[in-house]
This record gives structure tokens, C-alpha cells and sequence, in this order.
């Protein structure tokens, strides 16, 4: 994995959890790509009356990659009575997921040079967080709360050419995890310190403290073979009782968006009880290409509270299934 570091003081995400990890959420995470076809760009690549920024902001928003796969949410209609069983029967006690609406805020261009450019898109996800309380035969009895998030990712992008055409001129190299937090009026108490995601066979995947300064290379992503077992550790702090955690994995356009608990309860693969380490496994997806490890985690009072707020954090880092 390529990965760098940008200078400045760390950037963690917020988020707390505690004991018995229960529900289930939907997490899409973002998917990054190096086929020849990822940069589309919105209007047409021979315009000339542009500048450089809005080309770079048209060039970000465009890629399919990046902001195609619809990371937090399950979709605006919930999820069906059927899947609420068997998502039950796996994650205790309830049930849960987002609605709402990812709305673009702004795309904003820094440059380092006339070749080099830092890319940051903030985008607001505001809608409902709904707590699935009871089920029957014929009807669900839920809680609505409301619920406002901010996500954000950076990118780092080349200049390619010196064309008349702004928009054929770069190309994005690199790109950052997104990161997602809930934001006033809701409270953000939970923050995820660390990742590090570990091969079955030992070998390091990822190790991610600062997930807005550290890269991706787009041409070398992190990887891991198919149908082999991943062993995720997360380290978190928040307020007691402890937040409750959420592993994401095999993400991918259009599948199925999976969800497991993460534990800080002393059973392997979790080392030490209680230590705020939390971890989680999963076996890698067959199908190879593009995926997701989300991380999502919600504080424990937005679950067992009516009354709390809706208070989350997250994290959703790229990377790349091969063949053995």
C-alpha cells in the first residue's frame, strides 16, 4: 500500500461505544479505481471558458469512484420487514438505519503549485436515524430522530497536460478515507483514534490514524485476496457507557452492504476487555475489485435513549480484492 502523511496536527474522528455491540446499520463505503475510464467529467472536455478550480471541482464530483457509491446510507425507503429478521437474529437487540440525502456543500481547491493541487469536498447528510423498537406480524413500531452528519474527504490531484481544455489538463492521484461525523445540532462525543487492519496470514493492511492526511495512491489501493479472513482492530474513546461499533466490509456498488458488531470484550479476536481497542473479522469478498472497510460507530445513548440526540462517527477506507 501507498500511502503518505501531510504535515500538520492529527485530524481524529470523534465517537464513542460501549459493551454489547447490537443492530444493524447500512454502510456503503466509498470505492476508489484505476481503470482507464474513472475520470468522467461532468459537461464537456474541450471547454475552454473555465478555470482551473472549477474544472478541478467538475473533475471530483464527476468520478464515478468516488462519489458514486452511497457510503452511510441504506437508501431513503428503510429496510423491508424480512431483512429486519434476519438482520436481528445476527445483531441484538435492534435494528437501525439512516434516511436521508447526501447534499453536495462545496468542493474546495487549494493549490500547491501550478502542477499540484489539494482537493477537500464537504458534503452534509441530514435526514432521519431510525431505532426499529418492536416488530409484529403486520407492523414495525420505530423512533425517528433527527439526524445532520458531515462528510468529508480530500483528494490530491496532477496536472496532466497543458491543453487549451482545463478539465483534460489534471487528473486525481490520490485520495484520503471519508470521514463522517455528526454536527450541530447534534452532539459529536465519538471519536475513532486508530485502525488497523490485519491479513489473516499476519500481513498489515492498513494502519490509519489520521484519515483526512493520509493518501491513497489510486494505482496501488490496499489489498486483500479472496475469500480470505480480515481482522480489524479499531481503538475508540467516548463517553460511558461505551459507543456501539460497526464493521462495514465488501461494500460495493450496487451489493449488498454487510454488517457486523465490533466488541471490546475479550474474546478473540478482541485481546483485552474494556481497553477501548475494539476488533472484528470477516472472510474478503470473492468478487474482486473495488471495496469498502467501514467503520461506524454511534453512541450508546442514540441507540437505548428516546430521548438522546442522534450522536455517530465514521470512517470508510478503500481497498482492492485480487485473486490468490
Amino acid at each position: 500500500m501507498k500511502n503518505t502523511q501531510e504535515k500538520g496536527p492529527a485530524m481524529n474522528a470523534k465517537i464513542s461505544f460501549l459493551g454489547k455491540l447490537a443492530l444493524s446499520a447500512a454502510l456503503a463505503l466509498m470505492v476508489f479505481g484505476c481503470e482507464d475510464d474513472r475520470y468522467a467529467y461532468y459537461g464537456d472536455d474541450y471547454t475552454t471558458d473555465i478555470t482551473d478550480e472549477e474544472a478541478l471541482q467538475d473533475i471530483f464530483l464527476a468520478d464515478a469512484d468516488v462519489e458514486e457509491p452511497d457510503v452511510w446510507q441504506d437508501g431513503s425507503e428503510g429496510i423491508n420487514a424480512a431483512e429486519l429478521r434476519s438482520l436481528d437474529e445476527e445483531i441484538e437487540p435492534l435494528a437501525w438505519w439512516r434516511i436521508g440525502h447526501r447534499q453536495r456543500e462545496s468542493v474546495t481547491v487549494d493549490f500547491i503549485d501550478d502542477d499540484h493541487a489539494i482537493l477537500t469536498r464537504v458534503r452534509s447528510f441530514d435526514g432521519r436515524f431510525r431505532l426499529l423498537t418492536d416488530m409484529t406480524d403486520d407492523e414495525m413500531v420505530t423512533i425517528d430522530k433527527p439526524m445532520y452528519n458531515d462528510l468529508v474527504r480530500k483528494a490530491r490531484a496532477v496536472r496532466v497536460d497543458d491543453s487549451p481544455y482545463p478539465r483534460r489538463n489534471w487528473r486525481i492521484e490520490a485520495i484520503t478515507a471519508e470521514t463522517m461525523e455528526s454536527v450541530d445540532p447534534n452532539p459529536n462525543t465519538v471519536h475513532i483514534l486508530n485502525m488497523t487492519d490485519i491479513h489473516s496470514n499476519g500481513r498489515l493492511i492498513v494502519d490509519l490514524d489520521e484519515p483526512l492526511r493520509t493518501y491513497f495512491d489510486r494505482e496501488s489501493l490496499p489489498y486483500v485476496i479472496q475469500g480470505e479472513e480480515v481482522v480489524v482492530f479499531v481503538e475508540v474513546e467516548g463517553n460511558l457507557p461505551a459507543p456501539i461499533g460497526m464493521l462495514r466490509p465488501n461494500v460495493y456498488r450496487g451489493g449488498r452492504l454487510p454488517r457486523l458488531p465490533l466488541h471490546d470484550d475479550g474474546v478473540a479476536p478482541d485481546e483485552t476487555e474494556g481497553d477501548g481497542i475494539y476488533s472484528g473479522s470477516y472472510v474478503a469478498a470473492q468478487r474482486r475489485g473495488l471495496h469498502h472497510i467501514g467503520l461506524d460507530f454511534i453512541d450508546d445513548q442514540t441507540i437505548y435513549d428516546d430521548e438522546a440526540a442522534y450522536d455517530a462517527s465514521g470512517w470508510a477506507i478503500p481497498y482492492r480484492v485480487i485473486a490468490d
